[in-house]
């Protein structure tokens, strides 16, 4: 069978090496016709169409396998669609190379999906339990999947796009951490997005296991659906009740002994728990995995104390239920920077959470809405509502609106690429603007603040 891979980059590059590695019939395509993409083209020595059009589809193609940055709306996949020609995302395909043998724990959730899969790798690790950790944002399953095969246990990250195109996985383990309004400029509706993140937990028999939260309204009318066996993490013995992790009502840890802060890590911090002692670790290994565990760069990182203000890269918080889970993890007087590329998100989630900012920055091209939203929700009566033109700038207002035990924290809400090629290098140019040295002044109430 011909299979057209389209969109070449880390996932496609490594779907279509696994193919061709297996000797079959690979095309390459992309909708980018650049150097980048004619050199992969050339070094894989397959046939490649780039500038690609649905007509490519006309080579016999049997199947796709499609990049997740390309929209289910695209006139290829619509049109492969329409054809009957199956369309699978990178880790579909994966999945049918491991086969059967593998112990799958699959993470997915708007936000959290990274910290928790980063937990029961921990756990796992601290337990020498041999397993691989692959997915959304670790690496292509395709281009591991003999260290998975050897390994026999899976961690395996899953956003709304790599489970739009995955029937029916059948995961031992499935957790779904929460569901809010994000990545709408590529699902069709809120209902796909949701539908989407719920696949995670199809081809589930009863002696599987599903993990959802107590407190997702999406997921709680799901639960009726459900076939595997189901922890709800929040509520009944597994939950954090004054100050202490329970796991099946036994002592996890106290909260305070965590290397993490905020309410729903603690919960984030369950859901690896609970999937970490089906895959056979004990409560203490458990424990002593989340005590050592340490959070990924980007997410609630602190990068700078100066002048006593501390200066907080929470860079990967990309939708507003993320910025308002940041916003619950520090006592005391913010000031927030939001703001980048635009994905047409609502807001309205991060607003019962403001009343402790001291001043919020709104940057990039999302600012403009956000700063006009925020005013008439009327924010700015009671907190300075500021808008600069890009990270730079913001840095440099919040270094001046902030006082001494203050935290300046950049959770913006949006994605990066209207100034950066990542989330990742928007939080490094962060940490790099803090240290600059841009003097000791503090920004008057009446310049560049809307209200007070």
């Amino acid at each position: 069978m011909k299979t057209l891979i389209y969109g070449l980059g880390e996932s496609g590059v490594a779907a279509a090496r696994a193919l061709i590695e297996r000797g079959e019939e690979v095309i390459l395509a992309d909708s980018e016709d650049s150097e980048r993409t004619r050199g992969i083209v050339y070094s894989l020595g397959v046939e490649g169409c780039l500038g690609a059009h649905p007509k490519v589809l006309e080579q016999g193609v049997g199947r796709v396998v499609a990049s997740p940055l390309v929209r289910p709306r695209n006139p290829l996949l619509v049109a492969a669609e329409e054809g009957g020609i199956p369309v699978l995302s990178e880790v579909a395909l994966g999945l049918e190379l491991l086969g059967p043998g593998v112990r799958v724990a699959a993470v997915t959730g708007t936000n959290g999906k990274t910290t928790v899969a980063g937990m029961l790798h921990a756990i796992l690790a601290a337990s020498n339990v041999p397993h691989a950790v692959a997915g959304n944002s670790w690496r292509a399953l395709t281009g591991c999947l003999e260290e998975v095969r050897e390994a026999e246990v899976l961690v395996l990250e899953l956003s709304s796009f790599q489970l739009h195109y995955l029937p029916e996985p059948g995961f031992e383990v499935a957790a779904l951490l929460n569901v809010r309004p994000d990545h709408l400029n590529w699902h069709a509706s809120l209902e796909e997005y949701a539908a989407d993140k719920l696949r995670i937990f199809e081809g589930q028999g009863p002696e599987d296991l599903a993990l959802v939260s107590a407190n997702d309204p999406v997921i709680q009318e799901a639960l009726d659906n459900l076939v595997a066996e189901t922890v709800v993490v929040g509520e009944s013995e597994t939950l954090v009740e004054e100050g202490r992790l329970l796991l099946w009502g036994r002592l996890l840890a106290e909260v305070g002994e965590l290397p993490i802060v905020g309410p729903h890590n603690h919960e984030n911090a369950l859901f690896a728990a609970a999937a970490a002692e089906r895959l056979g670790v004990g409560l203490e290994g458990i424990r002593e995995g989340l005590l050592g565990y340490r959070i990924e760069p980007h997410r609630l990182e602190t990068v700078a104390e100066r002048d006593g203000v501390t200066y907080v890269d929470d860079s990967k918080a990309t939708n507003p239920a993320a910025v308002a889970a940041a916003l619950t993890s520090f006592e005391g007087t913010t000031i927030l920077i939001l703001g980048g590329s635009e994905k047409e998100t609502d807001f309205s989630e991060i607003l019962p959470f403001v009343d402790d900012c001291r001043a919020i920055v709104c940057q990039g091209e999302a600012g403009p809405r956000i700063y006009e939203f925020l005013e008439e929700r009327g924010v700015a009566i009671d907190v300075f509502v500021l808008l600069v033109p890009d990270l730079p700038s913001a840095v440099e207002k919040a270094r001046r609106f902030a006082h001494t035990g203050d935290v300046v924290l950049l959770s913006p809400g949006c994605a990066s690429f209207d100034q950066h090629a990542s989330y990742a290098e928007r939080g490094a140019a962060f940490a790099r603007l803090v240290v600059e040295d841009v003097g000791d002044r503090r920004e008057q109430p009446d310049k560049g603040a809307v209200g007070r």
